[in-house]
């Protein structure tokens, strides 16, 4: 598969090289021929394209590591990178973000609560750093560290840093935070409650004076190799007892390219309340074919319970792919690397000193006592029998093949550029030879052929602001479609929580459940109602234009990925108002504590909650009302510079002083460039008609 897709993406980044090179013979051209360069209205075009390429060139890939308390995160890394470079402990470690990259040497680089910055050269001081700041302090391993410092330490700090002021954290945040269900739920180790509240009163006292030199973010740079080059692994703090992440752990997930859950297989029953509470994250939501439920210490039970555990999975988790369902030993794998390169004495004097030391795993001693017995009918290498109860080769298969498809999918995207630019290209050089074709034969027929055309022109743009101006009425207003399909999105909303028991023990568990869906959903409508305008916009385009003597190509706006993302950023003020469950851990908690009849509790909470989605629609409305007649702007002027270019190029034709033999030359010319657009737009069909099948 690497190598196929290696092969693929060499294609790829030729046919654009081929593309470089056609433009600068096309600037040639219209240089040699005094005409306007038709690059110039295409330079959306071209920025998406080089953009596209030099994520090609980069062959970036994120991958998320997140799970639940002693899931054994950082084992599982270590292993998978065939390096012990995270601290490994049965308690939770990771306090902070964590990420790992490709580099020439060992080195940490270490980001504070304040925004300063440390590095950490040098492998024993790169180590002994992560030793001190990539784990919990061993007098809070039993108390949900991470959260108190986003929620709690971090946030007062920096309040007060802005006023120029000490720390003061209001005694009433504390109190929302101890009594939130996500932090006394998170009280695995069951201690007394109050034990429990007094120790994080306690680790915020003693931190708050300190707050500037939290740890927020650890970056890792390690000399991998070649194999690891632009793959980044993101380590997070592990999730609250009910899924929820950190508001800095849900930009990573939202960023990442594949996202790896972890869960202990044994100790507790495989049913998940915090996997299924995180796959209904937002920003996991969003991602959701790109996640991975990995299962971890599968060499802890038996092969046939295993079997079972894996059925069990399947059925548990039906909503993701068997295939991104997988059990391993983190372990295992560990020490597969580390035996490997030893010889047969070298890897029992280790064996000997785990033994004494009261650390020798069972699947280890199976695995040596097989080794040793060449007559048992299971006989297996040593190494081979560790690889493969690790079964981390299930891992590598799926990542691989998962992230080669995004991959692919980029390829697909590129070329899919290219062959726009080739198709408007060949229009426009088209026209060309056919208006010098006519001019060396009858000048002054071309002549009133050209003022036809522009005449023409200025009635497709008068046309234009008409049209557009209907989709735009189409769109908005008290009967637009933004406003009937915001309106509906809250009536079945209404709908969905009436059905609500609030009796139900679960009640205001599916109250939030439904609550971020639908703010969720309304993500989904915002983008699907953009597209739709878009789309819209393009019909209207293609009928107008159609009618007329001029190609389509020629006139249609250079719409890209980018120019659509530059719309959704003017109007981000807006949409950031529609995300207010992303506020924090004690958001919710804060509305719902202080009522003591569940039924009027319930009622509260719902009224609050359709007061914020009623916010949310109306914020909804504006936003895309707003980008909407952005878009009315953006495709108008687009369309006005298109005319106004191709009336140049007009008025440069009929003003050509050039004899018939020049143009003869230039109609050679421009076949010979035309004929190259379609040889290499026929080639890069080609490469995405191979590339198309690793993408299905």
């Amino acid at each position: 598969m690497i190598t196929d897709y290696k092969s693929r993406k060499n294609e790829v980044l030729s046919s654009y090289e081929q593309v470089e090179i056609l433009i600068e013979e096309i600037k040639d051209n219209a240089q040699r021929a005094e005409m306007p360069n038709p690059l110039e209205r295409l330079e959306p075009l071209l920025i998406d394209i080089r953009n596209k390429a030099e994520k090609v060139r980069a062959d970036r890939f994120s991958l998320m590591i997140a799970g639940e308390s002693k899931s054994g995160k950082s084992t599982f890394i270590n292993a998978y990178l065939g390096v012990e470079l995270l601290p490994m402990d049965v308690k939770q470690c990771t306090s902070a973000i964590i990420e790992i990259k490709n580099g020439e040497e060992f080195c940490v680089q270490a980001t504070y609560a304040d925004g300063r910055r440390k590095d950490i050269s040098g492998d024993s001081a790169a180590r002994e750093f992560l030793k001190k700041n990539a784990a919990l302090d061993d007098e809070y391993r039993d108390i949900p560290v991470p959260t108190i410092n986003s929620e709690i330490l971090v946030k007062s700090g920096l309040k007060a840093k802005r006023k120029g002021l000490n720390i003061s954290v209001p005694k009433g945040e504390v109190e929302d935070l101890l009594n939130a269900p996500e932090v006394q739920e998170a009280n695995i180790h069951n201690i007394p409650m109050e034990t429990y509240k007094k120790k994080i009163r306690d680790y915020i006292q003693e931190k708050m004076n300190n707050w500037q030199d939290i740890v927020t973010k650890i970056e890792v740079i390690f000399p991998f190799g070649e194999e690891m080059q632009g793959i980044e692994i993101i380590d997070s703090p592990g999730v609250c007892a009910r899924g929820g992440v950190a508001e800095i752990t849900s930009q990573y997930i939202e960023n990442a390219d594949a996202i790896i859950f972890l869960k202990p297989v044994s100790g507790q029953a495989l049913e998940s309340t915090q996997f299924n509470q995180f796959m209904r994250n937002t920003s996991v939501t969003r991602n959701k074919n790109a996640l991975f439920l990995v299962l971890t210490r599968s060499t802890s039970v038996t092969d046939e319970d295993l079997r079972r555990l894996e059925a069990e999975a399947y059925q548990q988790f039906s909503n993701l792919d068997k295939r991104n369902i997988l059990f391993v030993d983190s372990k295992a794998e560990l020490y597969a690397k580390k035996f490997s390169p030893l010889n047969d004495d070298e890897r029992l004097a280790e064996l000997m000193k785990l033994n004494n030391a009261g650390r020798m795993e069972d699947f280890l001693k199976n695995a040596w006592s097989s080794k040793n017995d060449p007559f048992n009918p299971g006989y297996k290498d040593f190494i081979s029998d560790l690889c493969e109860k690790s079964r981390f080769s299930q891992v590598n298969s799926a990542l691989d093949t998962f992230g080669r498809k995004a991959h692919y999918i980029l390829l697909g995207s590129l070329l899919d550029s290219i062959c726009s630019l080739y198709k408007t290209l060949h229009s426009d050089l088209t026209d060309q030879i056919d208006m010098f074709r006519q001019k060396a034969e009858s000048p002054q027929e071309l002549a009133k052929k050209i003022a036809i055309l522009k005449k023409e022109l200025d009635g497709i743009n008068n046309k234009m602001y008409k049209g557009v101006d209907n989709e735009v009425r189409r769109f908005r207003g008290d009967d637009g479609i933004i406003r009937i399909k915001a309106n509906k999105a809250v009536k079945d909303f209404k709908n969905q929580v009436s059905k609500i028991d609030y009796h139900s023990t679960d009640a205001f568990n599916e109250l939030e459940r439904q609550s971020i869906k639908k703010i969720d959903d309304f993500t989904g409508l915002t983008e699907t109602l953009q597209r739709n305008v878009v789309d819209e916009f393009d019909k209207k385009l293609e009928s107008l234009s159609n009618n007329s003597a001029i190609s389509f190509e020629s006139l249609k706006p250079n719409f890209t990925e980018d120019t659509f993302n530059k719309i959704k950023d003017l109007t981000e003020s807006e949409a950031k108002e529609s995300k207010p469950f992303k506020e924090g851990v004690t958001f919710t908690e804060t509305k719902w504590r202080s009522v003591y009849s569940q039924n009027k509790h319930f009622d509260l909470i719902k009224t609050n909650i359709l007061s914020r989605i009623e916010t949310i629609k109306n914020d909804l409305i504006e936003h895309l009302e707003t980008f909407t007649e952005n878009i009315r702007t953006r495709y108008i002027e687009e369309l006005s510079k298109n005319a106004d270019a191709k009336k140049k190029e007009l008025d440069a034709i009929i003003e050509a002083k050039a004899t018939a033999e020049q143009i003869k030359e230039l109609i050679n010319d421009l076949t010979t460039l035309t004929e190259q657009i379609s040889s290499a737009k026929s080639e890069a069909k080609k490469i995405k008609g191979g590339i198309v099948k690793n993408v299905q």
